[in-house]
């Protein structure tokens, strides 16, 4: 039965290789490589897309296959262990794709960086040779993503290690750099108001949508891709929480279920947008009972932002405007933490907040009299 299940939940097409996965509508590549049976997503439900992308994918799931094979002969090459490390990356179940797309350009941003480096033997490859490109690279990139591209070559260069051709990691000493914490620069309560105001008079056919989209992710703490995932069936009013499912077919980003409180500028939104409801223009996302009808609003954000004389903020510093305007009410940190997901106890929030916190703690002490 359960194999049966299973089999269900995909649906093989006419084309070589190519899948859909029915709970999700994702297509997929399957192929039969190096005695395993291994599945690659093609990023897309649209049909004419992934019958372009699918021979592709296979051509590079077995150009990993041979890559691996390669790195059994002492002539590897650094592009050898890089084509492998990219096919296992891309094959690891346990990556979201948005994780499986930022490694990917990690590796891509690293050989552009380096020219040459693809086809230098890994055995060749000497300290020295990594400290020079360390410092040409920090000093190109945002730190994050000198960082990260490192552990990306040490990676690549661990796979060498792994298969016996050389005996330590090169890049194993090299340094990161310190990343400073990214100052919030956040709309007031006024500036927030006259932003939504200036989203929804803009004139746009999704204006009144993209406004309402603003206000879910700012009374929420959701990111955007939960956001546009959110049925009616996950708002709970009587309990006063709203469940966050994530992606349907990635689900959140750590992967668990939450719920968040519904604050009251939420509960005024819903009971509005549950009266007036409203089908999404988009074919796929109709009849499914989406609390917001629109998945984005970048443009409308950044317009307003201009019009209204404050700094640019995207969708994720609507999550931020939310943990602020919860710790600025008095919410403690842990809880803010818990309510936006993270799975630390609060480390990251009271990183990222906490300035917030002692702010709020210095005005309540200024009330207290004797």
């Amino acid at each position: 039965m359960a194999s049966e299940k299973k089999a269900s939940a995909w649906v093989k097409s006419k084309v070589s290789h190519l899948y859909r996965h029915v709970p999700t509508g994702t297509y997929y590549a399957r192929a039969y490589v190096g005695g395993a049976d291994r599945w690659a997503t093609l990023e897309t439900d649209v049909y004419s897309v992934a019958e372009q992308r699918v021979k592709k994918k296979v051509a590079e799931l077995k150009q990993g296959r041979a890559a691996m094979k390669a790195l059994t002969r002492g002539l590897a090459t650094v592009g050898d262990a890089a084509k492998a490390y990219e096919t296992a990356v891309e094959l690891d179940t346990r990556l979201k794709p948005a994780s499986v797309h930022y490694r990917l350009q990690t590796i891509k941003g690293l050989l552009d960086s380096w020219p040459g480096l693809a086809t230098r033997k890994l055995s060749d490859l000497t300290d020295r040779d990594c400290e020079e490109w360390a410092k040409k690279y920090s000093k190109r990139v945002h730190g994050t993503r000198y960082n990260n591209t490192l552990d990306t070559l040490r990676h690549i260069l661990q796979i060498g290690i792994d298969r016996g051709l050389i005996h330590r990691n090169p890049a194993a000493k090299v340094g990161k750099v310190k990343v400073a914490a990214k100052k919030l620069e956040l709309p007031s309560r006024e500036k927030f108001v006259e932003l939504l105001k200036q989203i929804e008079e803009s004139g746009a056919w999704c204006a009144r949508d993209c406004a309402d989209l603003v206000r879910f992710l700012a009374y929420s703490g959701a990111r955007i891709n939960e956001a546009a995932h959110v049925i009616w069936k996950n708002v709970d009013g009587k309990q006063g929480v709203i469940w966050i499912h994530g992606n349907p077919e990635t689900g959140t980003k750590n992967s668990e279920v939450r719920q968040v409180p519904i604050i009251e500028p939420m509960r005024e939104l819903l009971d509005r947008l549950s009266v007036e409801p409203k089908e999404p223009r988009n074919p796929k996302r109709q009849g499914k009972s989406y609390v917001v009808t629109v998945t984005e609003c970048r443009e409308a954000l950044e317009t307003a932002c201009e019009k209204v004389g404050i700094k640019r903020i995207t969708h994720h510093d609507l999550r931020h405007l939310f943990a602020t305007r919860c710790i600025e009410s008095g919410v403690d940190v842990p809880t803010v933490s818990r309510w936006l997901g993270h799975k630390d106890g609060g480390a990251l929030a009271m990183k990222t907040y906490g300035h917030l916190r002692d702010e709020h703690s210095q005005e309540m002490a200024a009330k207290v009299t004797f």
